[in-house]
């Protein structure tokens, strides 16, 4: 869900003149942490407040559709992983990032059996390694981690597996650590425990984009102000109320229950997980460098040529 940047993980908003205009679409709703500022809105009717009427959530499958969609099939908003942006948008598609969703990579963990022998992250050398495919976002953030601590993929047995099939492999023994993500941790915690955190090789880095439409911002831009809006009111109301904002979340989120959910909201509310929509430099000055790492963009980007920050939130930090 998470591997690659060109895996755009949302999509927003459809605002063309069809029954469900006002339905939003999200990739993998309910079942990943950038879900919940969306499913507080939703809840909490934040949208209907500040004047646009989005009352109903369509899931949709991931990968690199986020954008393609938002053009092809009427979306004019969207929330987009931060690399397949940058490439739509150095393509010379027609679409600006607004603001930002997401500067950090806290949701993103490697773990252990909780019998493991390993300590920390240094021992895993010799060891199998559970990553992604090279290029991807994890499998380039598994590479800081491991740099981090002294060490390179050429120190461990990389072993490119899916989230499940880790899980999978890591209980039978065939993998010695792997990565996981929340929600699942904090719903797996009692069988796993940490070997480290990636935020603490990578505090802050953006890894999402809230992205609209050049029509979108031509023809609806109080449409757009006002989904801006609702996002950065939803994620006010989690930092100032986070056990309420994951009762909310809880009644959109699947597979995992309220308890679960309250413990990683807790956790990344922490850390500043999610983003009001404004700017971080040193996030995104980061984000340049990962970018480079999986191969996805060279030399400097321009993130300032690629912004439309007009519709930011009173509040917001804008891109300097």
């Amino acid at each position: 869900m998470k591997s690659a940047f060109l895996g755009g993980l949302f999509g927003l908003v459809l605002l063309g003149g069809s029954a469900r205009a006002e339905a939003i679409h999200l990739s993998h709703f309910g079942e990943v942490m950038p879900s919940v500022p969306w499913a507080v809105a939703l809840e909490q009717k934040l949208f209907q407040k500040h004047g646009v009427d989005v009352n109903e959530v369509i899931s949709s499958q991931g990968g690199g559709t986020t954008i393609r969609n938002m053009l092809a099939g009427g979306l004019g908003f969207g929330e987009s992983a931060a690399g397949a942006t940058v490439t739509a948008i150095k393509s010379g598609l027609p679409v600006k990032i607004v603001g930002v969703g997401s500067d950090s990579v806290a949701d993103i963990l490697w773990i252990v059996r909780r019998e493991s022998p390993l300590a920390s992250i240094k021992d895993i050398r010799g060891k199998k390694f559970g990553t992604t495919t090279p290029g991807a976002l994890t499998y380039v953030l598994g590479q800081l981690l491991l740099k981090k601590n002294g060490l390179d993929y050429s120190d461990v047995t990389p072993v490119p597996v899916g989230t499940g099939a880790g899980l999978a492999a890591l209980d039978k023994g065939a993998l010695d650590a792997t990565y996981e993500y929340e929600p699942l941790f904090s719903r797996d915690q009692g069988k796993y425990r940490v070997l480290a955190r990636v935020a603490d090789a990578v505090p802050r880095v953006t890894t999402l984009f809230l992205v609209a439409t050049q029509d979108m911002i031509d023809k609806q831009p109080e449409k757009l102000r006002a989904i801006m809006a609702a996002h950065k009111e939803a994620v006010d109301y989690i930092y100032a109320h986070p056990k309420a904002a994951a009762d909310l979340a809880a009644k959109r989120m699947v597979g995992v229950d309220r308890g679960v959910v309250e413990r990683a909201v807790q956790r990344l509310a922490k850390v500043k997980y999610w983003s009001d929509g404004g700017f971080d430099p040193h996030a995104i000055g980061a984000l340049q460098e990962v970018l480079r790492l999986t191969g996805e963009v060279k030399g400097q980007i321009e993130f300032n040529a690629m912004s439309d920050q007009r519709f930011l939130p009173e509040g917001a930090t804008h891109l300097q």
